[in-house]
């Protein structure tokens, strides 16, 4: 018996889901927006995953993540935990701001039911940062709650991806974004990222330097484009310039996650 290739179940995931959905996402069609933020229309997989200390506490958003099929959710492997308020226990995705209510019936959360982090991840290395969280019930897609793709191929074609998230937007903010913000970012090579980690290869954190299954995104000349405290987890993703109904859905490919940088935004220090 023949058993799958790296990616080919995800693949084929992918596949049956695109002809199961035949209506168009309402980004393609404004008049069927029903005072929906573009933000949430543009990146219907987004997932926040949220940490409380007791089931009935207000839940506390401090990490991203990606739909990748009705149950599970891609993320960082350093997100699975907070020091002081335990084990991730809850998902939300359909939110695309938390200044107003007006898309409160899009807004699905579950809880937890499993975490699995990538069984070489040994914090605090910077290595292996990467898991999936079931969550329990399944989430229900729509046309406006969508997976994202992974991306299968080993040499990434596209010189550009776009991050999400509710991260800070400045190394001296506070608190992270009350909407969900994106940010486009030239994929740096890696020899060239390496220059900027050589702080964390002495602290060991980052014994072998940026490695091939790793990638840096920013803007590495001028600084100032970069992802931020609060976004880890989330997806690092590009998508299909030409969107058709049938074929090109879900609209994104995740090429990957946001997980460690130096400051935000800071020049010739990519992510």
């Amino acid at each position: 018996k023949e058993t799958a290739g790296v990616g080919e179940k995800a693949f084929q995931a992918c596949e049956n889901y695109a002809l199961t959905l035949l209506e168009c996402h309402n980004i393609l069609y404004p008049e069927k927006r029903v005072r929906v933020p573009i933000d949430l229309l543009l990146f219907p997989h987004m997932v926040l995953i949220g940490f409380r200390k007791k089931k009935q506490d207000t839940a506390i958003w401090k990490c991203g993540g990606s739909l990748i099929s009705e149950k599970w959710v891609l993320t960082a492997a350093h997100c699975m935990e907070d020091p002081i308020l335990g084990l991730a226990s809850v998902l939300r995705i359909g939110t695309a701001t938390f200044e107003f209510d007006e898309v409160d019936d899009l807004i699905q959360e579950r809880d937890i039911e499993e975490i699995i982090p990538h069984p070489e991840y040994k914090p605090p290395s910077k290595y292996h940062d990467i898991a999936l969280i079931e969550a329990i019930p399944h989430f229900v897609l729509s046309r406006d709650i969508r997976i994202a793709c992974l991306n299968l191929n080993d040499d990434l074609n596209e010189t550009k991806a776009t991050a999400t998230g509710f991260g800070k937007t400045s190394s001296n903010a506070y608190t992270g974004s009350e909407t969900l913000m994106k940010v486009d970012l030239d994929i740096v090579d890696n020899k060239i990222c390496n220059r900027s980690v050589r702080y964390l290869v002495r602290r060991k954190v980052l014994k072998y330097g940026v490695t091939e299954d790793q990638m840096c995104a920013g803007d590495y000349e001028n600084g100032g484009k970069d992802t931020c405290q609060g976004d880890s987890g989330g997806p690092l993703q590009v998508m299909d310039e030409k969107v058709d109904c049938v074929k090109s859905f879900p609209l994104h490919r995740i090429v990957g996650i946001t997980s460690f940088g130096r400051d935000c935004g800071r020049k010739m220090a990519p992510g």
